[in-house]
């Protein structure tokens, strides 16, 4: 899933690649009904991804780990001196829609519900544009978690409501997989998804 940070894999697919060096894996980044589709129609083995509603029936889930939606602002926003920021602290911000974003109709809801007014300035499929045009001040947004920033940016987990999400490794209910699927498989259950997962090299 395109919003899956990759730090919190580094240390998963180094082990598993040092364990099984002959597995050859590909990654392919897409939204979560895209990746659905591709699952049910036998184009992928497995995906790793998140979404608030309930995964398809067909679909198997196995959950990983879970993480919080933070608030994403530029350095020197007055959020940097808050030791928690409120969901209700962005209205009156001008907002950075991550179209990609899984939760984007959810946390949307989260500020209709409070009454909460943000004004849309932008919107973007591209991370990158969005991290961009906050740290230049363009604006706030909601990051999950372990999601890579780029320098400039400062994120704070929210609060009231806190919002999380449910990150799975997701397959088709019944399907027989290979081998080296199998390897991965027990190997992604078997890793220890408490940890940040960055691989320290020399």
């Amino acid at each position: 899933m395109c919003t899956v940070g990759p730090a919190r894999f580094m240390s998963f697919l180094a082990s598993f690649h040092t364990a099984n060096p002959g597995c050859e894996i590909t990654l392919v980044e897409g939204v979560p009904a895209r990746l659905s589709e591709m699952l049910l129609q036998g184009e992928l083995d497995l995906a790793v991804m998140a979404q608030p509603d309930p995964f398809s029936e067909r679909l198997d889930a196995l959950a990983l780990y879970r993480e919080r939606f933070c608030i994403a602002f530029p350095i020197g926003h007055h959020l940097e001196q808050k030791n928690q920021v409120e969901i209700s602290d962005i209205a009156g911000e001008t907002y950075l829609r991550r179209i990609n974003c899984e939760y984007r109709d959810y946390l949307a809801e989260q500020l209709r519900a409070r009454g909460l007014g943000v004004r849309v300035g932008f919107q973007s499929e591209r991370e990158d544009w969005i991290q961009m045009m906050v740290a230049a001040g363009f604006g706030v947004c909601f990051l999950p978690e372990f999601s890579p920033t780029i320098p400039g940016v400062r994120t704070q987990p929210v609060i009231g409501p806190e919002v999380t999400r449910e990150v799975s490794l997701v397959s088709l209910s019944g399907r027989r997989f290979s081998p080296a699927v199998m390897a991965f498989v027990r190997a992604i259950r078997s890793h220890d998804w408490s940890t940040g997962g960055v691989v320290e090299t020399a």
